[in-house]
């Protein structure tokens, strides 16, 4: 089936369902200028290792992760929202989707006018103490870390100074997910009838379970992806291109 045929029939499954969840992973970001985690010669873990971002990584060498955090920062501080974000928010707009699950910490679903955003892994945008709760702006986080402070100390007083680690609050490897976001993507995915899967290889664990919840309760799956999935046997349409193209002649087919 070629390329155009394969975004008809995607076209034709969102205004058959009209109430499409779709389901986003860092492939989405890419064309913001934000490198994903696994594609070959540009993902972040051929760069670095990803023990960086696992919570057993993180305490035993906070600063190795607030040396990737700098040289990261300024790449997500000046991403912005791409063709194929703000064309999930205008389908949430004219009530194509019932809104978006992503595996992304970086914002630029909210940024692009998303809604409906439950963020499976938290976000990169706020930091907290883990010995008080105290919240921090990760701006402000990354400017201690510029002067020198590295890592980052809690410096919020009760009574005495806390003196804890201050981490984002991003979901690093071995965390449990947010309990709400996580709770509302299961019952999201239950209640769709369409599952739009965009820029995720479905690696991660349990994030990846959702198409499967989708797919056990009558969900069709869609997948734009340039890598194999696990789920590609089980999609109705699997389409193997960048996601702002897809989405950009998306746009086209539903006259947005």
């Amino acid at each position: 089936m070629s390329l155009d045929d394969q975004i008809k029939q995607l076209s034709q499954l969102i205004l058959k369902n009209k109430n499409a969840i779709v389901f986003t992973g860092a492939g989405i970001s890419t064309e913001s200028g934000i490198p994903d985690y696994r594609s070959p010669g540009s993902g972040a873990w051929e760069k670095y290792d990803s023990s960086i971002v696992s919570i057993p990584g993180f305490l035993r060498d906070p600063s190795q992760y607030y040396e990737y955090a700098l040289e990261m920062y300024p790449i997500r501080a000046g991403a912005k929202p791409n063709v194929a974000h703000l064309f999930l928010a205008k389908l949430e707009k004219v009530g194509l989707i019932e809104g978006v699950i992503t595996q992304n910490v970086d914002g630029l679903h909210l940024m692009a006018g998303n809604t409906n955003v439950h963020e499976l892994h938290g976000s990169i945008r706020q930091a907290s103490c883990l010995q008080c709760g105290q919240i921090y702006m990760m701006d402000d986080i990354i400017s201690r870390v510029r002067e020198g402070e590295n890592p980052p100390i809690c410096k919020y007083f009760q009574g005495e100074e806390c003196n804890g680690l201050i981490k984002p609050t991003a979901v690093f490897f071995g965390e449990g997910l947010p309990t709400v976001p996580w709770a509302s993507s299961v019952d999201k995915s239950k209640e769709t009838s369409l599952m739009i899967v965009i820029g995720s290889s479905l690696q991660v664990s349990p994030a990846n379970s959702l198409p499967d919840v989708a797919l056990n309760t009558g969900s069709d799956l869609a997948i734009i992806d340039l890598l194999d999935t696990p789920f590609d046997s089980r999609a109705s349409v699997k389409i193997e291109d960048r996601a702002v193209l897809v989405c950009e002649r998306l746009g086209h087919l539903l006259g947005l």
